[in-house]
C-alpha cells in the first residue's frame, strides 16, 4: 500500500458568527438540510465525489462498519443541494470530547466550485454545530485537500490550534468499495 505524507491542521472556533453569508443570487434555490439515516451508497457516491481527488480513504469501509459511524446518533449529516441537486455535503460528530462539535468532512462537488457556495455551506455547517451548543467547533484539513481549504475555515473565523505531519493510504489503495463479509 502507498502511502502519501501530508500536514493536517487542525482548527478551532469558540464563538459562533453574528450570520450567516447569503446566497448568491446567481446560485439558484440553494438548500442545506439535515439528511438522517442516510443510504450507504448515496453517502459514498459523495464521499467520493468530493474525496477521491483528496485522497479520502477514512470512510471506505465495510457496509457494517459504515452503517454504524454515520447511522450513530451522534453523527448528522447534511447535505446541501442546488436546484434540487445534490452539490456538498457536511458531516458533524457530536461525541468527540466534552463540549466540543467537530466537522468531520466538508465538501462541494466538483461541477459546483468556484460559484462561492463553499462559502455558503461552510456558514450552515458552523451555526449547525454551533446550534449543539459545544464550548467550541473543530475542523481539520491537510494538505492533500483542496487548496483553497485552509484560507476558506479561517477566512471564517476558524484559529489553528495543532500541527501533525502524518501518513495516509493513497486512494489507489481502496479500488473497490470494501464489503462486508458474508
Amino acid at each position: 500500500m502507498r502511502l502519501l505524507r501530508t500536514r493536517v491542521t487542525s482548527l478551532e472556533m469558540t464563538a459562533c458568527p453574528q450570520g450567516l453569508v447569503p446566497v448568491p443570487p446567481q446560485a439558484g434555490s440553494v438548500a442545506v438540510a439535515e439528511v438522517a439515516r442516510m443510504p450507504l451508497a448515496e453517502y459514498r457516491t459523495l464521499y467520493r465525489k468530493v474525496g477521491e481527488a483528496h485522497h479520502w480513504t477514512s470512510r471506505l469501509m465495510s457496509d457494517e462498519r459504515l452503517r454504524r459511524e454515520i447511522h450513530d446518533r451522534d453523527t448528522k449529516i447534511y447535505v446541501m443541494t442546488v436546484d434540487a441537486r445534490r452539490a456538498g455535503w457536511f458531516e458533524l460528530d457530536v461525541r468527540r470530547a466534552a463540549q466540543e462539535v467537530r466537522i468531520v468532512h466538508f465538501g462541494i462537488l466538483p461541477d459546483y466550485r468556484g460559484r462561492g457556495l463553499a462559502h455558503v455551506m461552510l456558514s450552515r455547517a458552523i451555526f449547525a454545530a454551533f446550534s449543539l451548543r459545544p464550548e467550541r467547533v473543530s475542523i481539520e484539513t491537510n494538505t492533500l485537500d483542496h487548496p483553497a481549504a485552509l484560507a476558506l475555515y479561517q477566512k471564517h473565523g476558524f484559529r489553528p490550534y495543532a500541527l501533525r505531519d502524518v501518513e495516509t493510504p493513497a486512494i489507489e489503495s481502496f479500488l473497490e468499495p470494501v464489503r462486508a463479509v458474508r
